[in-house]
């Protein structure tokens, strides 16, 4: 028995809330045997049935370049069918495929597919829990030993609800009533976000019933953090990031709340791309929120890692509609600053990457 992974998968089972009788629907971007192995068993000792979906990079890298689009573009016929059967969905992420290598069509046509299985996703409010799994090959990715990242991820995956959720009350109670976000990212950029009465959600990395209520169907492995729509025709102001995709030294400039010009050290045409790639309204802020972990002192390069850094921000662009947002598009993606500074009408809640609150 790998004790290693049946620790984590028992915190997945917990975070994902499974209940008896439920169908689960896992799917498995590591490819590791034994990791899926625990994870199945852990979702058998509570009561539940784990339905495996492989896809793993190697298999995702070869998919867009041996099957034809016309197929790929049918990839989510059966498999919509026993999504609309699931209770919950589990997704494992290890090492990245690289979709710049695959086709232009037969990568449009899968993502089309898969764009379908998550209107099902929303449509159902099936919760979902993203888990960042330190394989070898995701650390080779980002420069690390297998045992490097094995040392800063694990304990952070591990992380108690109760060890995070003291520290998501502390911090929620600073920020609570308040109307306006106002961040400064250096480079002499602010981006003013109105919050309005938009609710403060929190990730302690276990979805309950009363996150289902407010709207909260999404959480992640390593948790720890609070987050918070904004109001999508209000952003104004420009945002510096030291890092968004492959571009570098980014900064983004708003009006009527849409990122209206790109510019970068590096990559913004890129960038630009990515965002225009994307159906309904991709270059609107999705999501703003603030890293809790407290076993998570620096980037490592993984962003779902990194938004959780203790202090860092993160902001996200595109679809929110899952968090109770009114933005609708095929795009959700997050980038992060650990040194930008957060206020909250006025008041300090982050400064430079610290959390002063």
């Amino acid at each position: 028995m790998n004790n290693r992974w049946r620790g984590v998968a028992d915190r997945l089972v917990q975070g994902l809330g499974v209940q008896p009788g439920e169908l689960v629907e896992v799917r498995d971007g590591t490819g590791d045997l034994e990791l899926l192995v625990e994870i199945q068993l852990a979702v058998e000792r509570a009561g539940a049935t784990p339905q495996v979906l492989l896809l793993p990079a190697d298999y995702l890298q070869r998919l867009w370049s041996e099957v034809a689009p016309e197929y790929l573009a049918r990839w989510d016929e059966h498999r919509a069918g026993n999504l609309r059967q699931a209770h919950r969905v589990l997704r494992l992420l290890g090492a990245g495929a690289d979709p710049a290598r695959a086709p232009a069509d037969a990568l449009q046509a899968w993502m089309g597919a898969r764009h379908r299985l998550t209107e099902i996703e929303e449509e159902r409010r099936l919760p979902f829990l993203l888990v960042v799994i330190p394989t070898a090959r995701a650390a080779e990715q980002l420069g690390l030993s297998a045992e490097q990242y094995e040392a800063i991820l694990l304990p952070a995956l591990e992380a108690s609800a109760e060890v995070l959720q003291a520290e998501i009350e502390r911090v929620l109670a600073a920020v609570r009533g308040g109307q306006q976000i106002t961040i400064h990212s250096g480079e002499g950029c602010v981006l003013h976000l109105e919050h309005g009465e938009r609710p403060w959600l929190s990730d302690d990395g276990v979805i309950d019933t009363a996150d289902r209520a407010r709207g909260a169907i999404v959480s992640n492995l390593p948790a720890g953090s609070i987050y918070t729509t904004v109001l999508e025709e209000r952003a104004h102001g420009c945002l510096w990031l030291p890092r968004a995709g492959e571009a570098e030294g980014v900064t983004l400039h708003f009006r009527g709340g849409r990122v209206e010009r790109i510019d970068a050290q590096r990559g913004a045409e890129a960038l630009a791309a990515m965002f225009d790639g994307h159906s309904g309204e991709p270059r609107r802020v999705s999501h703003v929120g603030i890293g809790l972990n407290p076993f998570l002192k620096q980037p490592v390069g993984d962003i779902i890692v990194d938004e959780h850094i203790h202090g860092c921000l993160f902001i996200a662009f595109g679809e929110n509609r899952y968090m109770g947002g009114q933005n609708e598009s095929s795009l959700n993606v997050d980038f992060v600053h650990p040194g930008a500074t957060l206020e909250v009408d006025g008041r300090v809640i982050v400064s430079q990457g610290k959390l002063v609150a």
